[in-house]
């Protein structure tokens, strides 16, 4: 299976590694998140080693996804949560939620 790429587009990167690479061109994909949320992105293609293509977090914002760093998941639109892999949660199970009336200066 394939896609089109537009290779009548193309743009030069840094960043990656020490060499400045040129991309192929541009394609369409589709995300499908959590199984019924589907969203269409343009991005750039290129043989970067052994990678076809990056996807940046550029489609995030507009698709309304939320980064949740200290629990380990991301949250999309009806705030289903996703748990990111490899990740720990920066607390455990023993952590509690401590609320205050008013402000306290801790020494």
């Amino acid at each position: 299976m394939g896609c089109f790429v537009d290779r009548s587009q193309s743009q030069d990167c840094v960043g990656i590694g020490e060499t400045v690479y040129s991309t192929a061109g541009r394609t369409r994909i589709k995300i499908t998140l959590a199984g019924y949320l589907v969203y269409l992105f343009d991005i750039w293609v290129g043989d970067l080693s052994g990678q076809e293509a990056i996807l940046g977090m550029d489609f995030m914002v507009p698709a309304g996804i939320r980064l949740d760093l200290a629990d380990g998941s991301l949250c999309i639109p009806d705030e289903v949560r996703i748990q990111l892999s490899g990740r720990r949660q920066l607390y455990n199970d023993k952590a509690r939620v401590v609320r205050l009336d008013q402000h306290l200066q801790i020494d």
